[in-house]
């Protein structure tokens, strides 16, 4: 393991063998800040961010803060540069311009970079302890602007999970938490005083500030700087009662606090991201305002991200299938527009009627949900260990439902859910507790008998909200039964998007398979022709670019999933 070092602090620690030497840190990175009118910028080299007036915090208060560490000069020296929130087992939520350089460029986060969790010290104290991961992949929603530090939001995938209590990001078009004058709390390791002179904090801090209205940030910001529409409403919110210049009356974010969540009511609605600044006074300028990613906006670009788990651990979902002649089972690659020869997947398939692709844990790793040809339902999945799946019953006697479907996080708490339909045609949710358990179920929905094939993985209309796909069987019309956030009643009344699919024996829905961030559909005919449509992101009949046939001879699979 690398050495980690805390930067701005005199102490330099290995996370595996303790205190080795005490030395002067370079401060590389971390917060960025634009200067008022007539001053210079300071320099994302010259200083890392911290929060002024805010108090000690345990790791147990805040379990999903984490720390983003660098290793700038390829020495094996791992630097802080800023926070981050774990949003999902494998995957922490961090500021876009904490993943890159001044000009924009995207550092190699996964050859440089690293997370530590689990530790309310900052690295490189007198104490080791945390958990340290590698990146496996940078993502930013957005074209991030460095010069005017728009679209200030990335997330980053964990090489392998943590056991940190992951926080939820507010929703899409979500307006309650950032009511002006809501009272926000942000997090960070940041500076504790302004002074180009000062330390980072060296034990997690909190500080809480009002939110202000679009209006007032943008006449306080705007001015300040000089530049008007450096406060750009929608994509950022700002906080705060106003620097006071004296950190011993202020409250506000400071150099190394770049990345943290500001949360309102245990959803993170922002992210650290910028503030006013001069050469002497870093943070807490007179009269100014912090300002934060506002994290709703990104929300239709960052679940896709969040939930993009498949067997290939890239960001393209992939198929799997199981022969009808002996019950072999195998996953296809996706290449981005097709897929790629088959690999045998574990163990034989054939006492199974009905598979499903999921996560239900959100470990970073692809799960099964197969129902057994006796009607009882397993919950198949792997660990960072292991490559071996566990087979875990989660239902008995469900030989009776018609469908069982995994479109993700319906009910809205960050744990995928299961949804089947009875025999009746009631549609049943299951909400997931993230760990393959389910709570008891709820009637979300009636009439769904008249429908011969239920499909669903992902946001197929660019809201944040799971969708559902439905094909009636008197018809073969595919219709569109659009999710609306609210778990008890998730689905809007089934629309028509597309006329007389009875061509297609098989609709499968394994996710986003081109990498775009939408989720695509696979089909096959009677023939055994393979089609991949593309997904659109639109709620319209427009919500599937034309067919485009990937493969013949696919009559020799039961089940396409």
């Amino acid at each position: 393991m690398g050495r980690l070092i805390a930067c701005g602090t005199a102490v330099v620690a290995v996370l595996s063998g303790g205190l080795v030497s005490t030395a002067q840190a370079d401060d590389n990175g971390g917060e960025k800040f634009l200067p008022p009118k007539n001053s210079e910028v300071v320099s994302t080299k010259d200083v890392s961010t911290r929060i002024i007036g805010g108090t000690n915090t345990s790791i147990s208060s805040a379990p999903w803060m984490v720390q983003l560490l660098f290793e700038f000069d390829n020495d094996g020296y791992f630097y802080f540069t800023c926070g981050g929130t774990l949003v999902a087992p494998n995957k922490v939520l961090t500021a876009a311009h904490c993943v890159t350089d001044e000009n924009g460029k995207a550092l190699d986060m996964v050859g440089r970079g690293m997370i530590l969790a689990n530790t309310a010290k900052l690295a490189g104290g007198p104490n080791d302890e945390g958990t340290a991961v590698s990146i496996s992949r940078s993502y930013h929603a957005g074209s991030y602007n460095a010069d005017t530090i728009d679209n200030d939001v990335a997330l980053l995938t964990l090489a392998k999970p943590l056991t940190g209590t992951p926080a939820q990001p507010a929703p899409y078009r979500e307006t309650t938490r950032y009511a002006p004058g809501t009272t926000a709390t942000t997090y960070g390791w940041g500076m504790t005083g302004s002074s180009p002179d000062d330390r980072l904090a060296d034990t997690l801090q909190r500080v809480t500030q009002p939110l202000r209205s679009d209006a007032e940030c943008s006449e306080n910001l705007d001015t300040s700087l000089g530049v008007p529409g450096a406060y750009k409403a929608g994509h950022m919110i700002c906080a705060g009662n106003g620097g006071t210049g004296n950190d011993a009356t202020g409250k506000a974010t400071c150099p190394g606090d770049s990345g943290s969540p500001m949360m309102v009511n245990g959803r993170i609605i922002g992210v650290t991201s910028w503030g006013v600044a001069t050469q002497s006074e870093l943070c807490n300028f007179g009269g100014t305002y912090d300002v934060y990613t506002k994290v709703s906006t990104y929300m239709p670009a960052l679940q896709p991200r969040i939930e993009d788990t498949n067997f290939s651990r890239d960001t393209k979902a992939d198929l799997w299938a199981r022969t009808s002649s002996d019950g072999k089972a195998y996953t296809f690659t996706s290449t981005g527009s097709t897929f790629a020869s088959r690999k045998a997947f574990t163990g034989s398939f054939s006492a199974y009627n009905l598979v499903v692709q999921t996560d239900l844990n959100r470990d970073g790793y692809e799960d099964l949900v197969a129902r057994g040809n006796s009607g009882d339902v397993y919950w198949l999945h792997r660990s960072a260990t292991s490559s071996t799946y566990t087979k875990t019953k989660i239902f008995s006697a469900w030989n009776t439902f018609r469908a069982i479907v995994t479109p993700g996080d319906v009910t809205g708490d960050g744990h995928p859910d299961l949804l089947a339909v009875a025999s009746t045609g009631q549609l049943r949710l299951y909400p997931g507790l993230g760990n393959g358990k389910f709570s008891a179920s709820t009637a979300v929905g009636t009439g769904y008998q008249l429908y011969n094939q239920v499909r669903g993985h992902g946001d197929f209309t660019n809201d944040g909200k799971p969708d559902l796909l439905v094909r009636r069987g008197s018809t073969g019309d595919l219709l569109l039964a659009k999710g609306t956030g609210n778990a008890a009643a998730p689905f809007e009344t089934p629309v028509v998007v597309r006329t007389n699919w009875s061509a297609y024996t098989t609709i499968a829905t394994p996710g986003d398979v081109t990498g775009d961030a939408k989720p695509d559909v696979v089909v096959r005919n009677a023939a055994g022709s393979l089609y991949l449509l593309k997904g659109t992101g639109k709620a319209t009949s427009e919500i599937f670019a034309t067919g485009v046939k990937i493969g013949s001879g696919w009559t020799g699979y039961h089940t396409i999933a």
